[in-house]
């Protein structure tokens, strides 16, 4: 009956104290161990963010490298162009220099096109002629030039030359028949007949209003009937 008692008496709280302890312990660990995958988890998706940033970050900036390679490339390219080009202008510029030269050249041999309406003296003929209308021998020595302008003058000198018998012949018989007062200076000094006959023969051949006057600056008469 003492034990029964004691064992009454005993207190009935401190198992279950224990117990709390026990079951506040267990549940602490407990917690713990249930939270730690949670945890883990999070720490993997940090770090599946961090990585898929930092792949972005590097997959995203190859392309501006690549970018940049290109344009380092077309520049140059461009820069080669632009020096090819430059060579062209200066060989172009060469090419002009020449030709100018040549022109030059060319322009000391012909007419400047700028002296176009420049009035220029071509020679016609330069012959002796007979004159037999005063009973008398006479043989005139003549020179006779025409005046053309400038951009006339390659095509007066090469019809000139085609001409040039049938000049002569008109020429000799415009002296032939003239009076040897108005050739030899006597009663036209300045030789106006003569002058007008030639020019227009001249016009016959070479055509009208190409030359413009007809210059006799020698006209000397040798008789030879003595």
């Amino acid at each position: 009956m003492a034990e029964e008692k004691k064992d009454a008496k005993a207190p009935a709280k401190e198992p279950e104290k224990a117990d709390a302890h026990g079951k506040a312990k267990g549940g602490g660990i407990g917690g713990m161990l249930t939270k730690l995958p949670v945890l883990l988890g999070g720490v993997m998706i940090i770090e599946a963010v961090v990585l898929f940033a930092g792949f972005k970050f590097i997959g995203g900036g190859a392309p501006k490298v690549v970018v940049g390679a290109e344009l380092v490339g077309k520049e140059a390219e461009g820069a080669g162009h632009g020096e090819a080009k430059a060579e062209g202008g200066k060989e172009g510029e060469h090419g002009e220099a020449k030709a100018g030269e040549h022109g030059a050249e060319g322009g000391s041999a012909t007419t400047n096109p700028k002296d176009k309406n420049k009035p220029v003296a071509i020679v016609v003929v330069e012959m002796k002629a007979p004159n037999k209308v005063s009973g008398r021998t006479f043989v005139y020595d003549v020179s006779i030039y025409a005046v053309t302008k400038g951009e006339h003058e390659e095509e007066v000198k090469n019809t000139f030359k085609s001409s040039e018998a049938l000049i002569k012949d008109r020429i000799r018989t415009i002296i032939a028949q003239s009076d040897p007062e108005k050739l030899g200076g006597g009663t036209e000094p300045g030789l106006e007949t003569l002058k007008r006959q030639v020019k227009f023969q001249l016009d016959e051949i070479a055509g009208e209003h190409i030359i413009d006057e007809v210059l006799v600056p020698k006209c000397i008469a040798f008789r030879t009937d003595y």
